[in-house]
């Protein structure tokens, strides 16, 4: 009884490892008419029978454990190809040299878009330039911008990009946000740009779809200087791609993240990072105090990190160039300046006394060496007045103070003068435009009592030039 069930079982045995390995029966007399390749091959009971060898391409099992799959062994796991259910632009393909299947628009089938458009804004002249690819993949490609200063406007400086906004109408008819995102990136000079790379992403479930009229946002902030003041202003690029309908592709696979030398932005200034928390994009995050995190941090300068500051280089004005002096930017004044002499008479008739005055000045003006000369003289006065007094001599444009002179001496006799050098120490370096008006203040005793009064003279404008580290 029990030899029987021991043959019973041998032979259930067998029939179940033919079964698995998916044997093929084929009439034989020796094992060598039997080979197979992927498999040990034996002839028994005249009909041949094939086992899988284990981790050997071609054995009929796609063995994940041997790193089979439809790109390394289509044989035993099938083709990778095919358009993927759902969508007429995805199909499986295989990257990464043949040893991985995943899901992807076909290479051939990609268009690199590239658009540059001319917009003015707040009299600033940007050339904004959008590069993407067609179909866009929302799971590997990036949208680039680059915004170039083409012009700037008057009295503007100090342009930096602070935010982009992809918006546009998907074909429901909805407005929809690709992107959000807030920068800082300065454009210190004329032929500067701006580029940063945008991950864009939309909420849904399909596979694919479109967007028209796609308006990119650029948020700016800018410095505008009217007269002595300054002010920081924002301001926005709009960039609409009129009549384009922009394709998107979101497979369900992630791409993973490049090597790190791919991830590497060449920049000391910033940390570069790739993983599942970003999406798999390479993110460069500026370090806090670093040259190249775009900020003109405490202790940077021009010389030691341009790329930060902006460069050292070029004309600095009508009459100023710059360079290098080690980690200093200095303002040089350029050979040949011609300087014309100025000289103004005021008649000033204030009652109790009568001034002549005169002042001198040069147009441009050097801020380090050259000085407004004041010439007061006493032309006649009340036979009660006496003790007549210059305090100071301030020069102005509006409210801001641009230099100061305490005085403090007596007018003693008529035709006594007083002179009076102004040093202009309170001005923007290297080069600044100012309105000019001269402050006097003066004082004297008469029968009524001590007086002290102010008076005026507005001169015009004038180019001071300051030579010397800016």
């Amino acid at each position: 009884m029990k030899k029987s069930v021991k043959v019973v079982l041998l032979i259930a045995f067998i029939v179940l490892i033919l079964l698995v390995a998916g044997c093929t029966r084929k009439e034989c007399k020796k094992d060598t008419e039997c080979k197979k390749t992927g498999f040990t091959s034996s002839c028994l009971d005249n009909s041949c029978v094939h086992i899988p060898i284990p981790g050997l391409c071609g054995n009929d099992v796609c063995e994940a454990n041997a790193d089979e799959n439809e790109c390394t062994c289509p044989s035993d796991c099938g083709v990778c190809a095919g358009a993927v259910p759902g969508s007429t632009l995805l199909q499986k393909t295989c990257i990464n040299e043949n040893t991985e299947c995943t899901v992807d628009v076909p290479s051939n089938k990609v268009n690199p878009v590239s658009i540059t458009n001319t917009i003015n804004s707040q009299g600033n002249i940007f050339k904004v330039t959008s590069t993407f690819n067609q179909p866009f993949n929302f799971k590997k490609d990036k949208f680039t911008s680059q915004v170039l200063l083409d012009n700037v406007g008057r009295f503007i400086s100090n342009i930096r990009i602070t935010g982009y906004e992809l918006s546009g109408t998907n074909a429901q008819r909805q407005n929809i946000v690709l992107v959000d995102k807030a920068v800082s990136k300065p454009i210190p000079f004329v032929g500067g740009s701006a580029e940063d790379e945008l991950i864009l992403d939309v909420v849904t479930s399909d596979l694919e779809g479109i967007v028209t009229n796609p308006n990119l946002k650029i948020d700016y902030e800018y410095t505008l200087t009217s007269g002595a003041s300054s002010q920081l202003r924002t301001a926005e690029i709009f960039n609409v791609l009129r009549g384009f309908t922009f394709q998107w592709v979101k497979p369900t696979v992630d791409y993973g993240c490049p090597s790190e030398a791919e991830c590497d932005d060449g920049n000391a200034g910033t940390t570069d990072s790739c993983g599942p928390e970003t999406n798999f994009f390479c993110e460069h995050t500026p370090i806090a105090g670093a040259c190249g995190n775009f900020q003109c941090d405490a202790g940077e300068s021009k010389c030691s990190c341009p790329s930060d500051c902006g460069p050292c280089s070029g004309s600095a004005g009508q009459y100023m160039d710059l360079s290098c002096s080690g980690n200093n930017c200095v303002a040089n004044a350029r050979s040949g300046i011609s300087v014309t002499p100025v000289s103004i008479f005021d008649d000033r008739n204030l009652g109790a006394i009568h001034l002549n005055n005169r002042f001198t000045y040069n147009k441009p003006f050097n801020a380090v060496q050259d000085s407004i000369s004041a010439e007061i003289n006493l032309f006649n006065k009340r036979d009660d007045v006496s003790a007549i007094m210059i305090d100071s001599v301030r020069a102005l444009d509006g409210t801001k103070e641009l230099g100061f002179v305490a005085v403090n001496k007596e007018l003693t006799a008529i035709g006594q003068p007083i002179i009076v050098s102004v040093p202009i120490t309170f001005v923007k370096k290297p080069e600044a435009e100012h309105f000019v008006a001269l402050s006097i203040t003066y004082s004297y005793s008469s029968a009524q009592g001590p007086i002290k009064a102010t008076f005026s003279k507005s001169l015009e404008k004038i180019t001071f030039y300051s030579p010397g580290t800016i």
